[in-house]
């Protein structure tokens, strides 16, 4: 392809145009299906969000408005500049209440990249409409497009106060819950602590309040008076098809794929908006104080101009000199924030009084669905009967309910909807249940597997010997297990089977509550060593069934195992660059894997006779399956943390993923419920050390092992270790 002159590309230039318009689209779609999925109509912001990206395909999308270069003086080139602007406000409309889920810095840095674009954009179509319109026109044009361009930033103003109200009555009903809760066993008691966060994550959620304000309700009254010209657009284009694939200016044919692309645009941003302007007036009880308070639009709420109330009673430090100057600079600044002031309160205002069209309607609705149900109390009657155990929920978690307005009541119809939507999770989780592990935990009888996988008679090689960690002994164990001959292997299927699905309850654990930096290398070394048993049955890249095969016994194995433990351990000790990851980890299994083989051993060594290999397999499983019992005492604490997160936009997904865990592992619960736990401290349950340390004081018979270490073998590399220790 040769292009004789730049005009020559300026057709592909516009297809590029398109495609940042459609990608735009696509992302406003996601959300709308998002939205219709998790069944939450005032549509959150996850994929089409204020950022870099977005920016950026914004601005490329806005190409032909900003073009000042390029004749475009025919009927579709001048539509096609003024339906940039409808789509640039359809998109914005769409990303409102993403601002509410950033904070201050992040605020600032995306508002600002934002207002550099608006302003230029604006600036561009100033030009051009001063150059073809007359001044009262062009001031009206102008007035109308910068109000709606200027949109984000006067909902920015307001993030910030809203997220600090919400903060502080999240933490005063968090300090309350806490105070409240007792950690235990009983799923029940876990189920309401969850849907009380719930509760509170969801209707304090910024978004929400956002999508709730009547900046988005004006806005989605916008975009459907927008979403219907487009429709009469659409059809009009599609009825010259054959002109659709040519142009007058240099653009050509990629002008009306340019007019497609972000006609559908406008269609499909405008779903959002105009579905959360409708929603958000029947998500309030309507009563009489959020009537009056909602039809007078003059009533401006103090979160609306706090923000600038407050810029304006901070006194700036600054270096002018002279008293004089100080005063000016003081008084220029008052002069600015004033104006700032009145020309919120007038938007505020603006929005209100677009937001009274939708609102009478709604008003005059109820007031016809009273009247129709006066007529029908029978069905009333039935229907209030079997809503009465909802109601009582709702009246329960009701307390939790988290309103920057207090005139404005949340309806039950949307807590109800929020208490389903949460329950249907926790429904769906329990039926994923981890029937493979629940089966293998029977083994298990108590905790004195915590005191039978190691022996303090076993010294370590190497003085920077590592802590343990849960996954870590347990995917040990596993590997010893499954290098054990002649089992079969429907029974090597089940262990590794019941491992990987504990595992995944042992990693929440482990992340949860563990924070030392020597557990958080042995956590990365066991995820790695999990793998390789999992998926290829080996141990740093040591084929365990391919040994086993060879007619050795379990003894042998063991002392294998030992042997080749030894043999990394060493290597460790001879390289000089201790800091290289692959080597680290390697040790760090290495230590783990002779001191547990050698515990082993001993015990063995203990029984009047060598265990045959089925008994041996047996004994190690119910050592994991222990174990792992004693892990999961730690998942009521987990699920408990897991509710609450810091970062007031993570909250929801923190939730989430406490009820995941909670609905998944309810069976282990029931499991644990009935046991006696070790006297010991939550932080001390979350170490295995000290769960270790305690059970070889308490638990009968915890030490296993009561001879002297012997050699695992009687190879040449046990006089090189005692060299080197």
């Amino acid at each position: 392809m040769t292009w004789n002159s730049p005009k020559d590309a300026m057709p592909w230039v516009g297809l590029y145009v398109g495609a940042s318009s459609l990608i735009c689209t696509l992302a406003m779609a996601a959300d709308v299906f998002q939205g219709f999925r998790q069944w939450k109509l005032w549509f959150p912001c996850r994929f089409f969000t204020i950022n870099a990206a977005s920016i950026t395909l914004i601005a490329v999308s806005m190409k032909l408005p900003v073009d000042l270069t390029t004749d475009m003086t025919s009927y579709n080139e001048q539509d096609a500049k003024n339906l940039g602007i409808v789509f640039l406000f359809t998109m914005l409309a769409n990303f409102l209440p993403s601002l509410g889920g950033m904070d201050d810095k992040e605020l600032f840095t995306n508002i600002i990249a934002l207002g550099i674009l608006i302003i230029t954009i604006i600036v561009n179509i100033g030009i051009q409409t001063t150059t073809q319109l007359v001044l009262a026109d062009v001031v009206v044009i102008m007035s109308i497009i910068i109000f709606l361009l200027l949109w984000p930033f006067w909902v920015a103003l307001t993030v910030p106060t809203s997220r600090r109200v919400l903060e502080l009555q999240y933490m005063e009903l968090h300090k309350l819950t806490l105070n409240l809760q007792e950690i235990k066993f009983s799923s029940t008691e876990l189920i309401h602590h969850v849907k009380k966060y719930w509760m509170m994550a969801e209707t304090g959620n910024p978004q929400f309040v956002l999508a709730c304000s009547p900046f988005c309700s004006a806005s989605g009254l916008i975009c459907s008076c927008f979403a219907a010209a487009s429709i009469l657009r659409l059809m009009i284009l599609f009825g010259e098809k054959s002109n659709f694939w040519y142009g007058k200016s240099d653009y050509k044919w990629s002008i009306n794929v340019i007019l497609t692309m972000q006609l559908i645009g406008i269609l499909v941003g405008s779903i959002a908006p105009i579905l959360r302007c409708i929603t958000a007036i029947t998500y309030f009880n309507l009563s009489k104080e959020w009537s009056i308070n909602h039809l007078n639009m003059f009533n401006i709420e103090k979160h609306w101009t706090q923000r600038l109330r407050q810029w304006k009673s901070i006194h700036i430090h600054s270096h002018i000199p002279g008293r004089r100057c100080k005063m000016f600079f003081h008084n220029v600044k008052s002069l600015i924030l004033n104006f700032c002031i009145v020309l919120q309160i007038t938007v505020v205002v603006i929005c209100k009084t677009i937001c009274l069209v939708p609102r009478t309607f709604m008003i005059l609705f109820f007031l016809g669905c009273y009247f129709c149900n006066s007529l029908l109390k029978r069905f009333k009657e039935e229907s209030n009967a079997s809503n009465t155990n909802v109601r009582s929920e709702i009246e329960e978690y009701i307390g939790y309910v988290l309103q920057i307005e207090d005139e404005a009541k949340l309806s039950n119809r949307l807590l109800r909807n929020m208490l389903r939507s949460i329950t249907k999770l926790l429904h769906e989780s329990e039926e994923k249940q981890p029937r493979n592990l629940i089966k293998f935990l029977e083994k298990s009888t108590g905790f004195n597997g915590v005191a039978e996988f190691d022996n303090d008679q076993v010294l370590p090689f190497y003085h920077e010997e590592t802590h343990n960690c849960w996954s870590l002994v347990a995917v040990t164990l596993t590997a010893i297990a499954i290098a054990l001959p002649n089992i079969a292997n429907g029974h090597v299927k089940g262990l590794l089977a019941s491992m990987s699905e504990g595992l995944q309850f042992v990693r929440h654990i482990e992340e949860t509550l563990d924070a030392n930096d020597d557990l958080v290398k042995a956590k990365k070394t066991a995820r790695r060593v999990r793998t390789e048993v999992e998926v290829y049955c080996s141990w740093l890249q040591l084929d365990l069934q391919k040994k086993a095969r060879k007619g050795k016994t379990s003894k042998e194995i063991l002392r294998w195992l030992g042997d080749e433990a030894v043999h990394i351990v060493i290597e460790f000790k001879r390289c000089k660059n201790r800091s290289v990851d692959d080597s680290l980890h390697k040790f760090i299994a290495a230590s783990s894997m002779y001191r547990i083989s050698q515990t082993i051993l001993l015990h063995c060594n203990e029984q009047e006779d060598w265990p045959t290999n089925e008994e041996l397999f047996e004994w190690i499983s119910s050592m994991i399956a222990d174990i792992l019992c004693a892990c999961f005492t730690n998942l009521p604490r987990v699920i408990t943390l897991k509710c609450h997160h810091e970062a007031i936009e993570k909250r929801e997904e923190s939730i989430r993923t406490a009820a995941r865990l909670l609905g998944k592992s309810k069976c282990i619960l029931n499991i644990l419920e009935g046991r006696q736990l070790p006297n010991l401290d939550p932080d001390s349950m979350a170490s295995i050390d000290k769960w270790h340390a305690l059970a070889k004081r308490q638990i009968p018979n915890g030490s296993a092992c009561s001879r002297g270490i012997q050699p695992a073998s009687s190879s040449p590399n046990e006089s090189v270790i005692v060299t080197i220790i």
